[in-house]
């Protein structure tokens, strides 16, 4: 909680800090009389204005990134297949136009069986002392 209340701390400081330095507003202290007044002039236009350049300029930095990671990925990306992947496997063709084809069929494949698991462990229940060992009878509930 301490932490969260920090970070909302700093994030106002913050924002207080670039609207001065942005010029978003203006602060007039004056003291008249024994009291002390304080004025406060906000440039709404001018934070629409900053937020609105700063949120393009975001974006176009991020789309920069995204269009030259893309990039990367196609000039790095192989266009053949590695040496250890397995390829379709598919029957020998037959390259002598004056041997008849003989259609190859495929050859089934049948699952290995999985071997039995571990015997789970009984534990035998004890009796509680003192209790009856007779069941209790269950009723169904009533139905309107």
């Amino acid at each position: 909680m301490r932490n969260i209340l920090a970070l909302i701390g700093l994030v106002v400081v913050v924002f207080a800090g670039v609207g001065w330095y942005m010029g978003w507003y203006k602060l007039n202290v004056s003291k008249s009389e024994g009291n002390l007044q304080i004025q406060t002039d906000v440039d709404t236009k001018k934070v629409g204005a900053d937020s609105s350049d700063f949120m393009k300029n975001v974006g176009a930095v991020i789309g920069s990134h995204v269009d030259q990671a893309a990039q990367d990925a196609k000039s790095s990306a192989p266009n053949t297949t590695p040496g250890t992947t397995p390829g379709p496997i598919s029957a020998p063709q037959n390259t002598d136009p004056q041997l008849p084809s003989i259609p190859v069929a495929p050859t089934p494949v049948t699952p290995t069986p999985m071997p039995p698991g571990p015997a789970l462990p009984t534990i035998p229940i004890a009796p509680i002392p003192g209790m009856n060992p007779t069941p209790i009878p269950l009723v169904p509930p009533k139905m309107n």
